[in-house]
């Protein structure tokens, strides 16, 4: 187990803040919240998209327009960076310019960045297709968490109150013992609450096979709570029954001190196309702010190479076997 990485996810003192300019004061806001939980520097980056994106047909009419466009990029960056600085945090303002997937990637490796912070859009069909979205390609592509700013987020009552309840989602994919320990090790450095969520698949189920899904269920998430870990409350086991994202989306909490922890399994195109994916649509609902992790086919002895693995799903514990032998 790479404990040094799950301590620097955990404990971050690198966050990448990344901006499109057009997200409204709130996600500033939570940036500076959680730099300020880990003491951490922000890198608050925006990229200008690559030339040939811009308008502007003659040669020397573009460049004026460009060099214009970078001067108010990094006029407005420099005012944000001061808000950071206002608030006790070293803040870096950087301009890029190209693909945002492409160019924050390449900063996240060569800045050692051990968390990215970027504000979710809500686009659905056709124009999910054409405009894509920087939060969904940096949850596929990058190897360290990414942590989505959604809609309904509002981080008044969270401002200067420690980290409450998180929530850590899992349907016991391989690598599921890896997130669990991020999320506990999270859970022990902030005092927070801890609770694992199990979501159940009883469809066609009779009742007893019901019953011993829950139980086989309990004992799974009472497994992934690390036996060294010290937590100032007892961690709570939910298992549930239903549709996953309805169900997380409801137990993500009302509170704004919140954190929610799952997975990010690349979609099929019909899914990604309609919003009906897992992530997407519990991060379109959910109250708080929302930490994904890229899924690999890393065990858990091999994450010093590779991102833990949390793929949520509307999963079915398979129980035959165990009511066979009763």
């Amino acid at each position: 187990m790479a404990q040094n990485l799950i301590v620097r996810w955990s404990d971050p003192q690198s966050i990448l803040h990344a901006t499109d300019l057009l997200e409204g004061h709130r996600l500033v806001l939570y940036a500076i919240y959680q730099a300020k939980l880990s003491n951490a520097r922000v890198l608050l980056v925006h990229v200008a998209p690559p030339s040939y994106l811009r308008s502007g047909t003659h040669e020397g009419l573009q460049l004026s327009q460009a060099n214009s466009l970078r001067g108010y990029i990094k006029a407005k960056l420099e005012g944000m960076a001061e808000e950071f600085q206002r608030e006790g945090v070293d803040c870096e303002p950087i301009v890029l310019d190209g693909l945002p997937e492409e160019q924050i990637s390449r900063l996240v490796k060569s800045r050692s960045v051990d968390r990215v912070i970027v504000a979710s859009r809500n686009a659905t069909g056709v124009s999910r297709l054409v405009e894509g979205s920087v939060a969904e390609e940096l949850i596929v592509g990058l190897d360290v968490p990414v942590c989505i700013i959604g809609r309904r987020t509002h981080p008044g009552a969270a401002w200067e109150t420690p980290l409450g309840r998180i929530l850590f989602a899992t349907s016991f994919q391989p690598g599921s013992a890896s997130a669990a320990r991020f999320a506990s090790t999270l859970a022990e450095l902030h005092h927070s609450q801890l609770v694992l969520l199990h979501v159940l698949d009883s469809a066609g189920m009779s009742e007893q096979n019901q019953e011993l899904a829950k139980y086989a269920a309990q004992q799974k998430l009472a497994e992934l709570i690390p036996k060294e870990a010290r937590h100032r409350h007892q961690p709570i086991r939910l298992v549930r029954e239903g549709d996953p994202a309805e169900i997380i989306a409801c137990e993500a909490g009302s509170m704004p001190e919140d954190l929610l922890i799952l997975g990010s399994p690349y979609p099929a195109m019909r899914s990604w196309l309609l919003g009906t994916r897992i992530v997407h649509r519990v991060v379109a609902e959910s109250r708080c702010p929302v930490i994904t992790i890229k899924p690999t086919a890393a065990t858990d002895d091999q994450l010093d190479s590779a991102g833990p693995e949390i793929t949520l799903a509307h999963s079915r514990v398979e129980v035959e076997a165990t009511a066979a032998s009763r």
